[in-house]
């Protein structure tokens, strides 16, 4: 029963407010059904830093846990599978969240404590108040005993033109090296 399913769990984020959680079916065909667990976080803190660049959720993370049912093990062509849909998903959040000129820039796999995550990196812009920034994105597929965690997120990187003021403070709070490490934490040690 899809209610039934766990969150992932993360490790600690400080700072960060959970804005959403859902189960979704999203598949059925006969007797196979995919369903997924999924948890939306917000950097709250780096948004309170920067008063003048409003509520934007230009700084977001989400973790689902997603479950095929009959169980069925992973194999490399169910991860492909896998890992195809997320990404095409991640780009459509991006797109709801504002985000635009998303650019695929490459893939890796990354250890991670229960084997290897499938990590897909892309470059977007983002428009905060006036201000342009230059955004990183990762989605990641990692299976885990007969199930997937997928994990997304966003954060800027760096500030372009407009505003100055909004620029300014923006400036002050972007550390594109620990959001990255942050994010990647996420991915190394979800369960």
């Amino acid at each position: 029963m899809a209610d039934s399913l766990a969150s992932p769990t993360l490790p600690a984020l400080d700072g960060w407010v959970r804005v959403d959680e859902s189960t979704d079916r999203l598949f059925q065909f006969g007797l196979v059904r995919v369903t997924a667990r999924t948890v939306v976080y917000e950097d709250d803190a780096i948004r309170s830093r920067v008063p003048e660049a409003g509520d934007d959720t230009w700084r977001f993370l989400f973790a689902s846990r997603l479950v095929i049912r009959p169980r069925t093990p992973p194999s490399a062509a169910l991860t492909r599978l896998v890992r195809n849909g997320a990404t095409t998903e991640f780009k459509s959040r991006l797109r709801d969240r504002g985000f635009s000129d998303i650019q695929r820039v490459d893939s890796r796999t990354l250890a991670v404590d229960d084997g290897e995550a499938e990590v897909v990196h892309y470059t977007a812009t983002v428009t905060v108040n006036g201000v342009d920034l230059l955004a990183d994105a990762y989605v990641a597929v990692t299976p885990v005993d007969g199930e997937f965690l997928l994990t997304g997120g966003a954060y800027p990187r760096e500030v372009g033109g407009g505003d100055e003021e909004t620029a300014a403070a923006l400036r002050d709070v972007i550390d594109p090296e620990r959001f990255r490490e942050e994010f990647f934490d996420v991915v190394r040690h979800m369960e």
